[in-house]
């Protein structure tokens, strides 16, 4: 008897590739702040603005929330950059690297037969650029945004819509990511989930891990079922 591997869908900034690295590119700009901590600031904010334009009905994209979000995480710092700075700034996110994990463990992936996407809260053109640079895109059958539903995660739309996409019933999915409320938010909708807890950090409060945790990429073979 043959079995369906299931569809993975992984979330791309904090799974795939790590948003905090933008410190980096900060010190750049703005040589004289916190870079770590504007770093933090930026990804808390752009992921709250997503998170209440979502609960608004009202739609941005993800490129405008990274934006706006950047602006505040300056603010916040103290820092001052203008505007064309800070364009090119929120730019940069185009061109952030992927974790060492990310690669191998696609490519195990694949080859153990499961169909692989990335279901991501950003734009389609920003999530072409940062897979391609990446090669990332090699491994991927689907790239589905949420720009698609015009609603962030945790929505259930969002996750039904990747389960549509990748013409699979929601249990036959699950979705690969680093954030606790992102693996909520895909349970919530039927999907399986699998959470990278690359920091050993507590789980969010209004939900419990999933069936498959992994401290990184390296493990999730071998922890999926089947």
């Amino acid at each position: 008897m043959t079995t369906t591997r299931e569809a993975l869908a992984f979330d791309v900034y904090g799974t795939l590739v790590d948003p905090l690295a933008m410190a980096d590119r900060i010190r750049g700009y703005v040589p004289d702040c916190d870079a770590a901590a504007v770093a933090e600031v930026w990804r808390r904010k752009q992921l709250e603005v997503s998170f209440r334009l979502a609960a608004m009905g009202r739609y941005e994209d993800f490129a405008w929330c990274t934006r706006r979000a950047l602006g505040f995480a300056l603010a916040t710092a103290g820092a001052t950059l203008g505007s064309g700075d800070q364009d090119a700034l929120a730019a940069e996110y185009e061109h952030l690297a992927a974790y060492p994990d990310a690669a191998p463990a696609m490519e195990e992936l694949r080859s153990r037969g499961h169909a692989l996407a990335v279901l991501s809260n950003g734009t389609p053109d920003m999530l072409a650029a940062v897979l391609r640079r990446t090669g990332l895109a090699a491994y991927l059958t689907e790239v589905i945004s949420v720009h698609e539903v015009h609603t962030f995660k945790p929505a259930p739309e969002v996750y039904h819509h990747a389960a549509r996409r990748l013409g699979r019933p929601p249990r036959e999915v699950r979705l690969v990511t680093s954030n606790a409320f992102d693996s909520i938010g895909a349970e919530a909708a039927g999907l399986r989930a699998a959470w990278v807890d690359r920091g050993g950090r507590p789980f969010e409060p209004d939900g419990a891990p999933p069936d498959v945790v992994v401290a990184s990429l390296a493990g999730l073979a071998a922890a999926l079922p089947g």
